[in-house]
């Protein structure tokens, strides 16, 4: 077995055996949270780039975003920004809530 993956099992074995951290736990929590917002109030849109939204998970789309920041983008979302209105239209959503999908669109990008 190659080290590489022999490192990766034993990555998966200590997840599994509940080795994360506090940290890690908190932050795959946030993600799913992120991506259950996002699938239920931003899909339509961010799926399909309806009106120039940028897709999920597309590095030429979201890369320059990226580059901005976290706080900018959230500011973006919240405030609306080119054909986007505020929130996305979802006034219902909280500005936390906003972050959290802000947050998952940017874990989606590939590692480079």
């Amino acid at each position: 077995m190659h080290s590489l993956s022999r490192l990766t099992l034993a990555a998966a074995l200590l997840t599994l055996a509940g080795c994360e951290s506090a940290e890690e736990v908190a932050q795959r929590e946030r993600l799913a949270e992120g991506q259950t917002l996002y699938e239920q109030n931003c899909r339509v849109c961010h799926a399909a780039g309806i009106n120039g939204a940028p897709i999920v998970g597309n590095a030429k789309m979201w890369g320059p975003r990226a580059q901005q920041g976290v706080d900018v983008l959230v500011q973006h979302a919240i405030e609306g920004y080119g054909l986007m209105p505020a929130k996305g239209g979802k006034t219902h959503l909280s500005d936390a809530q906003i972050r959290l999908v802000v947050e998952f669109y940017l874990a989606q990008l590939p590692n480079e």
